[in-house]
């Protein structure tokens, strides 16, 4: 699959970062959705199959990690890379689960984009 045709997800309830992150993607070439929240992460995933989804750590009402599983249940071939301004441990139940990352904030678009064109080790 060509990174140009990677279907992207953003979970972030930043505004203001989601959208210039997929804003930067878009012109760059990627097909890119945004969800604010939990809720409409998983509505997203259920409506479209993405090829990789960036999940905030801290979410209103459920964190990123927590997150991390219902998204796979929905998507399981999905990867989720976990996004954090916070080294957290309870992220490590979800990267040791198969998330990637974490990806530290603040990040820059080089960054993202060599996690995106960079496969997970397993899949080697």
């Amino acid at each position: 699959m060509s990174a140009r045709t990677q279907r992207i997800l953003i979970v972030d309830d930043e505004r203001e970062l989601a959208e210039g992150l997929a804003e930067m993607l878009t012109l760059l070439g990627y097909p890119v959705e945004i969800a604010r929240d939990e809720q409409h992460a998983l509505a997203r995933a259920r409506a479209q199959a993405f090829d990789i989804a960036f999940v905030d750590s801290r979410m209103p009402t459920m964190h990123g990690s927590e997150l991390f599983f219902e998204i796979r249940q929905v998507m399981p071939m999905a990867r989720v890379v976990m996004m954090t301004g916070f080294r957290e441990p309870i992220l490590d139940r979800a990267l040791q689960a198969g998330a990637e990352g974490p990806l530290l904030k603040p990040f820059s678009i080089k960054d993202m984009l060599k996690t995106i064109d960079t496969a997970p080790a397993d899949a080697a």
